[in-house]
Parts: structure tokens; C-alpha cells; sequence
């Protein structure tokens, strides 16, 4: 859009130029995504100038904030002291989030990085990510070790705030944690359904528990492990033209199980299913509980040897639920699903 002035002697100004563009995502000179604004705007909601979008006409603006901050940006970044290098202190960090609306229903954390140390025997005893201020009924799991990729919802409904993230840590070891932080409406489009910790709306993608992967420097003695204590629900969005959606290993699967006496129910590299086999860990996929080494449910390949596509074709949600208990833990699970089209099944 064009403007022409013109000063009190009737004479014209200088032409010049407003520029209007979509305030669409941008990639910031730190690395985290930022919000295409006026650079005016980016001060009002407190961000930081981090780069340019728009051909030059808008700044990448990215609301940053560390320990002991407290905001209401809709959209934000909950980062380690010196990011984007790791903090080898010790920390106790928190960060308060109030609802920008009354409208805001539900939190999402998206872990661009997330780099801690591991559990010790399921446990987070040295590090540890902690929500509070949540509705009362959506408990999140304490989560330490490395969940870079992952992400996690909580429902904020019923509650005013401040939501509270914490850090906590009692060794002076490295910690690296960016941590997207957007609120939402049940209008948005990333909103999830109640009760989902986690939630996937691509025909394809995975499902990977936390602490599934391996630290970037190793620590000697600790391997990757799924958390004690765990009880959530993963659900992917039904897509209108798909009928069913098969899951298949895509890692090194381990989901342990053991008896009163401490030996294993299910022998080393074979598949567990159902209460007998899966009493205590478990995945429940169309409603079948599915555990031990190997993946497969029996009704395709009853050779428990054998990794075996999983498929549920049953109405409604579309849910995953993961659940451990508070003794013993494994590698965890690492699952490629595919939604299947109507015409196909």
C-alpha cells in the first residue's frame, strides 16, 4: 500500500511505503522459530529481534525467556541459561505461564531440544522437567533424560494459572533445553482432544516413548529406558478419508515384564500380549495389551519371534496408551503407524 502526504505549503511529500504481511512462522538467528511482526509489534509482546522475513519488509521476532520469568505470550520459547549453549550448573529454573485468554484451554510444549540426564532405574533423580498449575486431572509425567522431538499437551481448562515449568537439577553436568511453548484454543488447529499427553494429525509419523533415544555425549553404565509410573494416552487424528491404522516396529522394542519372583514372564526376544504375558507395562492397541521384545499381537504371524504389523481398523478415537509400573522399566518402544485408506480395507 501506497501513501502520498501532503505539508501545509500544498506541497507533496515523499512517497513511501507500508508494507502488510502474513505474520507467518520465520527462522531466527538463535534457531528457534520465530513469528513474522513489524518490528514495533515484536516489542509490544516483549520478543526479541532475531533475523528478517519478508523480504526484508518484517523481523523475526521470537519471545524468549529463562529462569525465574513469568509471561502471557501466546507463543514462546522456554530456553536453559546461555542458550543455544548447554548450562553445566546446577539449577533450580521456572518459568510461570499465564493464560493470555480465558479462552486458552490447553498448553503445548514442543521439545526442540532436550538434554538431560537420564533415570536411574525408571526414575528422575538427578534431573527433572516438572509441570504444576494444571487441571487436576491431567497429571504429566516428571521427564528427564533426552526427549528432543518429543512434545507433550496439558490441559488448562479448568484452572486460572500461572502454569509453572520447572527444571530441576543437583549436578553440574550439561543441560540443553529449548522448549516451544503455545497456547491454545479448542478453535486452533493444533488443539488436541481432552486427555491426550500427546497427539498426531499426520497419515503417517511415529510414536516413541520418553527417553527412547541416546544421549548425544554417553554417560557409562546408562542406556536409554522408558520412566516408572507412566499411565498416558498418545492419539492421532482420524483423517476423514481413512478406515484403519497400522503400526509397526520401527526401533529396538522393549517393554519388560516380571513375575513375584523377579524373573522374566516373557522369554528374551519374543513378543508379549495380553494380561497373562503383559501385567504390569504395556502398550494397548485395539485393545489388546502388547509387551516384551518383539512387536506382534498374533493374529498375523503367531511366530513370537518375529517383529508383525499391528493394525486397528475399530471405530472412533484413534488411541495408544502406554502404561509402566514402579519397579522394573526396558528400552521402551519406537512404533511407525500409517493410516489406511478406506478404499484398502
Amino acid at each position: 500500500m501506497y501513501i502520498r502526504g501532503v505539508n501545509s505549503q500544498g506541497r507533496f511529500l515523499d512517497i513511501f511505503e507500508v508494507v502488510e504481511f502474513d505474520h507467518v512462522a520465520c527462522s531466527s538467528s538463535n534457531g528457534l522459530e520465530g513469528t513474522c511482526l513489524h518490528e514495533f509489534d515484536c516489542q509490544k509482546v516483549g520478543g526479541m529481534v532475531l533475523g528478517s522475513c519478508a523480504d526484508g519488509f518484517g523481523s523475526c521476532c521470537v519471545v524468549q525467556f529463562s529462569c525465574d520469568s513469568r509471561t502471557s505470550a501466546p507463543v514462546g520459547w522456554f530456553t536453559n541459561p546461555g542458550f543455544p549453549s548447554p548450562s553445566s550448573n546446577r539449577m533450580s529454573c521456572t518459568a510461570s505461564i499465564d493464560k493470555a485468554s480465558r479462552d486458552i484451554t490447553q498448553i503445548r510444549l514442543d521439545f526442540q531440544s532436550f538434554e538431560m540426564l537420564p533415570p536411574t532405574g525408571g526414575n528422575c533423580e538427578q534431573d527433572q522437567f516438572i509441570v504444576t498449575g494444571q487441571n487436576a486431572n491431567n497429571v504429566i509425567p516428571i521427564l528427564c533424560g533426552i526427549n528432543t522431538g518429543q512434545h507433550v499437551y496439558i490441559d488448562v481448562g479448568h484452572v486460572e494459572g500461572p502454569v509453572n515449568l520447572s527444571i530441576q537439577s543437583i549436578t553440574a553436568d550439561n543441560r540443553l533445553f529449548s522448549i516451544k511453548v503455545t497456547q491454545l484454543t479448542p478453535a486452533d488447529d493444533l488443539a488436541a482432544p481432552v486427555g491426550c499427553i500427546q497427539y498426531f494429525t499426520a497419515v503417517q509419523g511415529h510414536l516413541e516413548s520418553f527417553n527412547y533415544r541416546d544421549r548425544s555425549d554417553t554417560i557409562v553404565g546408562k542406556k536409554p529406558s522408558y520412566l516408572n509410573n507412566l499411565n498416558y494416552a498418545m492419539c492421532v487424528e482420524r483423517r476423514p478419508d481413512t478406515c484403519s491404522i497400522t503400526y509397526t516396529n520401527a526401533g529396538a522394542m522393549q517393554i519388560v515384564n516380571f513375575d513375584n519372583e523377579g524373573l522374566p514372564v516373557i522369554p528374551p526376544r519374543q513378543a508379549g500380549v495380553e494380561v497373562f504375558n503383559c501385567p504390569t507395562d504395556w502398550l494397548l492397541i485395539a485393545a489388546v495389551r502388547l509387551c516384551g521384545d518383539r512387536f506382534n499381537d498374533g493374529t498375523v504371524i503367531q511366530d513370537f519371534t518375529l517383529d508383525a504389523p499391528v493394525t486397528d481398523d475399530s471405530n472412533g478415537p484413534v488411541v495408544v496408551w502406554f502404561r509402566s509400573d514402579s519397579v522394573y522399566n526396558g528400552r521402551g518402544f519406537k512404533l511407525q503407524y500409517q493410516q489406511n485408506s478406506c478404499s484398502s480395507t
